[in-house]
């Protein structure tokens, strides 16, 4: 009996780690590295897979309000935004080409000194997992997009992909405000 206690003892350590491991291998998918999460949202878009896709947009109407969450789990869970809009696996399809436009190969990592501005967040997912979450920013006087947290330079087509499903005034407000910071910082993408 006294070797069966000792063999426990020895295994208790182990089956921690097992544990352990399991249990944050499944939190790890919503903070996949940008490259990673849009070359398998690029594999799926090429596959034609979109069963199960959303495409969740959260969005502020206006520009007024003082307090900004820095991070877009506040945004969504205190409900800051001011309107939500879910695109569904069928009318995604129907815009497929924009889909298609979005892929890792051009991100340049940049990282400024301001904390991230959450005005604007949209994510798909694919059956409740996040693939990937998108979040415009200016800084300064240059645009950036913040990809599954990270900071790259400015892609317009990161931003076309939402166009056809808000607003057009809200497209017009975003777009203006994106384009005139790449306009004083000189750069065209």
């Amino acid at each position: 009996m006294n070797s069966n206690k000792k063999c426990y003892i020895n295994l208790l350590p182990l089956l921690l780690a097992l544990l352990i491991i399991s249990t944050f291998s499944g939190c790890g998918e919503n903070y996949m590295s940008p490259e990673v999460a849009l070359r398998n949202f690029s594999n799926r878009i090429e596959q034609d897979n979109l069963n199960g896709m959303t495409l969740t947009i959260y969005y502020m109407n206006s520009i007024s309000t003082i307090h900004f969450p820095f991070n877009t789990e506040a945004f969504v869970a205190q409900g800051i935004y001011d309107a939500k809009k879910i695109v569904d696996e069928h009318e995604l399809r129907k815009h497929i080409e924009l889909l298609r436009q979005i892929n890792a190969d051009d991100l340049v990592p940049v990282s400024h000194e301001l904390p991230m501005l959450v005005m604007l967040y949209y994510v798909f997912e694919v059956n409740g997992r996040t693939i990937f979450g998108f979040v415009p920013q200016a800084a300064g006087n240059d645009s950036s997009m913040y990809i599954n947290g990270v900071e790259f330079e400015w892609i317009d087509s990161f931003f076309d992909v939402i166009r056809p499903f808000i607003p057009e005034e809200e497209v017009r407000r975003w777009d203006a405000s994106l384009r005139s910071d790449k306009a004083m910082d000189g750069s065209v993408s």
